[in-house]
């Protein structure tokens, strides 16, 4: 038996408040991370404001849809009469799918960021991805504009004009996303077949030692892109489930970039850990085990080895804290001294 209309609506206001108290909770959790950031940079700065829009945008969302659905509910009858909520051209159904699309945008710009800044800010990925985000653009547009226009007791599925602009605007973001996890689960394959390479250690192993699956699935959105293949098969079959499934992604599509901002601010990403790798060089030999002779016993090729000197000078001045340079430049900061009375240069090995 398929569901009614106004049984999707109950369905889909419950289960968006629910996920609106999920995405409150990790929202506040996210803003801490960043709000109390020592390194407030720029793109600290840029996640702060998109971060409180998002927010704002889904409270905003909430508040309508409770709005209308208890208007229809109550002073309507809806559990009787279906047409109440069928009026599209109301100005809170037309309020909540602008609101929506504007987290629609932001989530795909997010993910678009986090491929840019996995493949080295290239400029044919900004440029792919750019077109991509215009597509999803104007497929927004074109859906609150044929929301704005549809007439009052018609179905969303009766309105061929809003039916179409619903599927190129799904088809476009759908499209990003599977562009943005394909090239991150690219990346993320490459570099660890190059870990493993290296260190020998077998697959589920590495994926535990570096940031578990769970970030990987988090930071790829694999499930984000399986929720917006439902939408886009229920819309095809014309089901009234479309309703509970837009309702979510309104919530959903906050909550994902929201993570990867929380994943950022961890320093728990896939860049982190390439950064790392690079910064700390390639291994040397001595690095790679080798295979084990006929006795059981591991070889190991001998070869000089290069020893690095370097000189440590430390500086205490009248701050509270301890500035050390090292011979190739480099600034610590060492907040816990006491500082003597001299001024000391050691050289170590």
């Amino acid at each position: 038996m398929a569901i009614t209309l106004p049984e999707a609506s109950f369905v889909a206001l419950t289960l968006e408040m629910l996920l609106y108290g999920m995405y409150t909770c990790l929202f506040v959790g996210s803003l801490y991370f960043m709000v109390f950031n020592r390194k407030k940079t720029k793109v600290i700065i840029v996640m702060i404001v998109l971060n409180t829009i998002m927010w704002s945008s889904a409270t905003s969302q909430v508040a309508v849809s409770f709005q209308q659905n208890f208007h229809a509910f109550l002073w309507e009858h809806g559990a009787d009469r279906p047409e109440a909520f069928e009026d599209n051209a109301s100005p809170s159904i037309f309020s909540q799918r602008s609101l929506e699309c504007v987290n629609f945008l932001i989530g795909d710009g997010v993910v678009i960021w986090r491929v840019w800044v996995l493949w080295n800010r290239q400029r044919w990925i900004l440029m792919i991805s750019t077109t991509l985000m215009l597509t999803t653009l104007v497929g927004a547009i074109g859906v609150v504009q044929s929301f704005a226009t549809a007439p009052q007791g018609v179905s969303i599925f009766d309105n061929h004009n809003l039916v179409s602009w619903c599927l190129t605007f799904v088809a476009s973001t759908l499209t990003t996303n599977i562009w943005a996890t394909t090239l991150i689960a690219y990346r993320t394959w490459s570099h660890n077949r190059l870990i493993r390479s290296i260190t020998r250690e077998g697959l589920m192993v590495r994926l535990g030692r570096q940031n578990g699956i769970l970030a990987i699935l988090i930071e790829s959105g694999v499930l984000f892109i399986c929720s917006w293949f439902i939408a886009l098969t229920i819309i095809l079959c014309g089901n009234n489930g479309v309703y509970i499934v837009i309702d979510m992604l309104s919530q959903l599509t906050a909550i994902y970039p929201t993570l990867i901002i929380t994943l950022v601010c961890l320093r728990s990403t896939l860049d982190v850990a390439m950064e790392t790798f690079l910064q700390s060089g390639q291994p040397s030999q001595w690095a790679v085990r080798a295979d084990m002779d006929a006795n059981g016993a591991t070889s190991y090729p001998m070869q000089f080895l290069p020893v690095s000197i370097s000189v440590k000078t430390t500086t205490h001045t009248s701050d509270l804290q301890e500035y050390e340079r090292d011979s190739f430049g480099r600034y610590a900061v060492n907040e816990n001294f006491e500082p003597p009375r001299l001024l000391y240069d050691e050289a170590h090995v």
